[in-house]
């Protein structure tokens, strides 16, 4: 991986940052949340333990069996649907025993009339038939009950066919009750307006079902459905007293509901919280919505709407207070920023749950200053982070091209390219340019070791040639003479190492005196492939029992160069490739045109170079060689190929083949 490669990598710690900031405004949110709801809490509390106590009384000696009694905004309009009605699915339910029949009831005041709304589930419907003397009428319907100051007065309501209503009681003076009936899918609906004050009226009711229960059976739900013992329906309205001791004492922007131990709704603050009666000014959009759900975790449930004027609270926290315990819900505005705090502790009188105390509290401030700061702290964080990044990748790429430069510079003094004076980053203050500077003296200590090598051969060289004459001389001098057989042995042995030290030195002297040559060698154009051929028929003709082959190309090479030099490098690369492999594997000599450019390539089987030494082969003294033949090695041969390579503007290289296939040496010679 590349330095800038992990500087990058290594900046995205810095998003360690939005993280811990989102941590931190989830521990700002929770602690808003804690406080709001602990002045909630507080507050419900007090509520319930002050309730005035006329209202105390009336909570314990509340009717068996009541209905509370809507305060309409507007009268209904009598037509069978339930429209008019506020939150019209939180009536008073009736089921029959087998549970086939069923039926809601609502009740309304406005203007001093009392509606009544039957809302019926029968699956059996059967409409009245047309009453005549041998068909008695038999049909479903239902039997209504009403009492009030001025008397008992009973009405059936069983018509032909649905529409309005014009019904009379029994006695002349109930006064007409109007009303619709409204079928619809799995049962019917009837409205009904009576005259009697709505204050001061009980009721009892029976819904039948004639359909489906057998012949002379028919299934009864409602108040009556025992006829031994009636249950009549007192009709509650809403404690205006408590509801108004309720809005003077609550807490701004919340709202406050007194429950039965049913649930049913006995006083109402009716203060609406602020936030919600500027519903819509705040809309947020689904990405807030998200985010504010996000930090505030399942804490919080959607909401589609909370009801405006609710008659009966059924829902977790309601039931959690009826049933002995505080409860707290946390619900936000599918649409809006309106978060709802609610609140519900439970009424006790006498060591008996009677009610329950619910407050509720709108913000909109919670979720907007959430996601105020949230937006903030990840523009902040995310600027931050992205900033650093950028930083660190510049950083990193200049870092990156400096040590490229210093590499490269390096690269070009090792291969004696370029003055160990010129590296760049001499001058700087750093661990870098202090790097330079260190390079710079080892690579002044390798050059100037390379050029005592390189002299090397030549110095002894010269200083052994008069010491090995001088030997020479003395050696054949007592070869004239008359030995014994074992002194002349003797002298054999060490004439044999005289001429091994005179092939030693003769080696070492080429190469100096091809150092010496190159700059006097004659330059001219000939053909290469032609040069080639005649120097591979000769290392057949002195090489006669190695299998080694010419792939020349048939076209002539026009090439400007030192034939000789050149014969001699060729000389050194077959004498090196036969050295190094066996009789019976194959040296091959290769010569291609390749673009711009002609190679000269000498490969064997039999042998491997080592991996870690291929760089340094084309060095003074260095020797690779296992095998060792007859004459001396000193690793000089392979030098020769690069002085002559360097002189024509060339390269070398050696690689081993793949698949086992040996190795290849090659002259690269720029056309």
């Amino acid at each position: 991986m590349k330095l800038k490669t992990k500087l990058l990598a290594l900046s995205l710690l810095t998003l360690l940052l939005p993280w811990s900031g989102w941590k931190l405004l989830q521990e700002l949110e929770g602690f808003l949340r804690d406080a709001q709801q602990g002045a909630l809490l507080a507050s419900a509390r007090t509520m319930a333990g002050a309730i005035p106590m006329e209202f105390r009384s009336r909570l314990l000696f509340l009717p068996e069996l009541y209905v509370p009694l809507r305060s309409l905004t507007r009268q209904p309009a009598l037509d069978g649907y339930s429209d008019d009605w506020p939150d019209a699915g939180q009536g008073l339910k009736f089921i029959s025993e087998d549970g086939e029949l069923s039926v809601s009831l609502l009740a309304g005041d406005y203007d001093g009339r009392l509606f009544i709304l039957f809302d019926v589930n029968d699956a059996h419907r059967s409409q009245a038939s047309p009453i005549t003397p041998a068909a008695p009428r038999v049909a479903d319907g239902i039997s209504l009950l009403a009492r009030s100051p001025r008397g008992l007065f009973s009405f059936t309501i069983s018509p032909e066919a649905p529409g309005p209503l014009q019904l009379h009681s029994e006695r002349e003076d109930s006064g007409q009750v109007e009303g619709f009936w409204l079928e619809r899918e799995n049962g019917y609906r009837v409205e009904l307006a009576l005259p009697a004050a709505a204050g001061n009226t009980d009721i009892s009711f029976q819904v039948r079902d004639v359909s489906g229960a057998g012949a002379g059976l028919y299934r009864v739900a409602g108040p009556l459905a025992d006829p031994g013992r009636p249950r009549w329906i007192s009709l509650a309205a809403q404690w205006q007293g408590l509801s108004a001791w309720f809005a003077r004492s609550e807490i701004d922007s919340a709202r406050t509901w007194l429950l039965d131990s049913k649930g049913w709704v006995l006083a109402d603050s009716g203060t609406e919280p602020e936030a919600t009666t500027t519903r819509g000014t705040q809309r947020t959009t689904w990405l807030q919505r998200l985010l504010y759900r996000l930090v505030a975790g399942s804490r919080t449930e959607l909401l589609d709407q909370w009801p405006t004027h609710p008659v009966r609270l059924s829902d977790e926290v309601a039931g959690q207070a009826l049933a002995g315990q505080e409860a707290v819900s946390w619900t936000q505005d599918m649409d809006t920023a309106v978060v709802w705090n609610t609140v519900a502790v439970p009424v006790v009188l006498q060591d008996e749950i009677k009610g329950a105390v619910v407050m509720q509290s709108a913000s909109e401030g919670l979720l907007l200053v959430t996601n105020r700061a949230l937006g903030r702290l990840l523009f902040t964080t995310l600027a931050l982070t992205f900033g650093l990044a950028a930083s660190l990748w510049y950083f990193a790429t200049r870092l990156s091209q400096r040590v490229q430069r210093l590499s490269g510079a390096v690269s070009l003094a090792m291969e004696d390219s370029v003055d160990p004076k010129a590296l760049p980053l001499r001058d700087d203050r750093d661990e870098l340019g202090e790097l330079a500077r260190n390079n710079q003296k080892l690579l002044r200590a390798v050059a100037d070791y390379s050029r005592y090598l390189q002299t090397l051969a030549g110095k002894l060289s010269h200083e052994l040639k008069t010491p090995l004459a001088i030997t020479r001389s003395s050696l054949d001098n007592l070869a004239s003479q008359n030995l014994d057989e074992e002194s002349r042995r003797f002298l054999d042995r060490a004439l044999e190492g005289v001429d091994r030290q005179g092939a030693i030195v003769r080696a070492m002297s080429e190469a100096s005196r091809l150092e010496a040559s190159i700059g006097v060698a004659e330059w001219e154009t000939i053909d290469l492939a032609s040069l080639v051929r005649r120097c591979a028929e000769g290392y057949r003709a002195v090489h006669p029992g190695r299998n080694l082959t010419a792939r020349v190309a048939e076209e002539k090479l026009p090439f400007k160069c030192a034939p000789d030099l050149l014969a001699q490098a060729l000389d050194k690369l077959v004498d090196n490739a036969i050295s190094m492999s066996g009789e019976e594997d194959e040296v091959t000599i290769i010569l291609r045109s390749v673009d711009d450019r002609y190679e000269l390539a000498v490969c064997n089987t039999g042998s491997r170079l080592p991996d870690e030494l291929q760089e340094r082969l084309f060095d003074s003294l260095v020797s690779m060689r296992e095998k060792r033949g007859a004459g001396p090695h000193l690793g000089l041969g392979l030098y020769i190929v690069r002085l002559v390579a360097v002189a024509h503007n060339g390269t070398v290289s050696a690689r081993n083949l793949p698949a086992e296939g040996g190795v290849e040496f090659q002259i690269t010679l720029p056309v």
